[in-house]
């Protein structure tokens, strides 16, 4: 880099420092904390797990309304009725504010699992 240049970049820095610094801002942050910020970090780390999700919804009690046939016999879902739901769901959790990584890789791993069952149906 020729020296013209880089005593050209250092003006720059100094007189952008001058301009940050006529803002008399309280708080700056540095560059490290604006791409590692530590409250976005923590709540992916506490993203739940498969598992923590599965066993979170096998233990809702059931609604008297979600209990009106007793049938016990569960009605027909298609392949393709499943894999709708699965996509949807997909979506939704893709727009969430939250969006879990991990939870939207399980979701696609479902819907390849139901496309694997339907082929596999057809032969």
């Amino acid at each position: 880099m020729p020296l013209e240049q880089e005593i050209g970049d250092v003006e720059g820095i100094h007189k952008l420092k001058e301009v940050i610094s006529d803002l008399h801002y309280r708080n700056p942050m540095d560059v490290e904390q604006i791409l590692n910020y530590p409250r976005e970090n923590k709540s992916l780390m506490e993203s739940p797990m498969d598992e923590e999700i599965i066993q979170g919804v096998m233990d809702v009690p059931a609604n008297d309304e979600q209990n009106l046939d007793d049938s016990g016999v569960l009605p027909h879902v298609s392949p393709k009725e499943a894999f709708l739901a699965v996509d949807t769901l997909k979506n939704y959790l893709i727009q969430h504010e939250k969006n879990i990584p991990d939870l939207v890789y399980s979701l696609l791993k479902v819907k390849d699992e139901i496309v694997f069952d339907l082929h596999a149906k057809k032969k």
